[in-house]
């Protein structure tokens, strides 16, 4: 009987083993096994990795298994920190070539009027001469040009019959452009002068390029200039500035002329080579004859008082012998 009752307990024993290792194998079946986890650490700490390993417990239906968890750590020497060399970007040369920087040059001065003389057989001038006037434009505006009387202007006409008034005429530039400057002198009593100057001036293109098409400037002067005795010449280095206007009645001032190193003469003989005396601009109208006379007679007045004192003093010497 105890036999039977061993047996008994046997077979539920076996029973209930066999049930547990069925249910331990279907929940083994349906495990995942984990995979190796590594913590999260920053960059310069993640110096070390933990592998965990996970064994499954193998169960016999006779004894209990127990499940071990073996974790395995492996520590890894971190390897040498090297800095890494500096990265050299080269320098790339760019030959970028700027634009030229353009300077505008200064105007350069109007050139000076050459010194020309014109002789004739009457009247004979010697001058630099430059005119500043104004002109109409091209686009309907007022502008001012300089213009210089050329070395290359000749004497064209001259009239010297009459012995109170005197011209002379000079022309250059093109045939059907005719450039003019005429000087009228008079003569009052002694004393000769120029009564007038003027002039003829067509634009030309190459001298005044923006200047309207076929305009010609007339410029007068009118004045008692240049005045000298008869028989003598003007003379004048210092630079002199004259008004002028369109016609002799209008007085409105268009431009001016300015004139340096003069020396003129008019009314003088045919067979005269150059220019006679000359009576300076900036000396004084007083002849040279006066002072001369002058002292010429101081002089004798002194003589006469020093002969009738020698005359007198010799008398009363005499008178003085007599009254011994």
């Amino acid at each position: 009987m105890f036999h039977n009752k061993s047996t008994a307990i046997f077979l539920l024993l076996s029973s209930a083993c066999l049930i547990t290792a069925a249910q331990i194998s279907v929940n083994l079946s349906q495990a995942e096994l984990p995979s190796s986890v590594e913590p999260l650490l920053p960059e310069k700490h993640k110096t070390t990795s933990t592998t965990s390993t996970t064994t499954p417990s193998t169960t016999t239906p006779t004894t209990s298994t127990t499940t071990t968890t073996t974790t395995t750590t492996t520590t890894t020497t971190p390897a040498p920190t090297t800095t890494p060399a500096p990265t050299t970007t080269p320098t790339t040369t760019s030959s970028t070539t700027s634009a030229p920087i353009t300077t505008t040059p200064a105007p350069k001065p109007f050139p000076e009027p050459d010194i020309v003389t014109w002789n004739s057989s009457c009247i004979m001038v010697k001058m630099a001469a430059q005119l500043n006037f104004t002109y109409e434009t091209k686009d309907n505006k007022i502008a001012r040009g300089l213009y210089n009387i050329p070395k290359n202007a000749v004497v064209d006409d001259q009239h010297c019959e009459m012995n109170t008034t005197q011209f002379l005429q000079i022309n250059w530039g093109p045939d059907k452009a005719q450039h003019i400057m005429l000087m009228q002198f008079d003569r009052v009593k002694t004393t000769a002068n120029m009564t007038m100057i003027m002039f003829t001036l067509p634009l030309l293109s190459a001298d005044f390029p923006n200047a309207k098409e076929n305009q010609t400037i007339q410029l007068v002067h009118r004045s008692g200039e240049f005045s000298a005795p008869t028989k003598m010449s003007y003379h004048c280095t210092r630079p002199q500035v004259f008004n002028l206007t369109k016609t002799v009645e209008d007085p409105e001032v268009v431009g001016t002329v300015r004139v340096h190193d003069v020396q003129v003469e008019a009314f003088r003989s045919s067979k005269s080579a150059g220019f006679s005396a000359a009576r300076d601009c900036d000396s004084s109208g007083t002849s040279d004859v006066a002072p001369i006379a002058v002292g010429i007679a101081l002089g004798a007045l002194i003589l006469i008082v020093l002969i009738s004192y020698l005359c007198a003093r010799r008398r009363s010497s005499s008178r003085g012998y007599m009254s011994f």
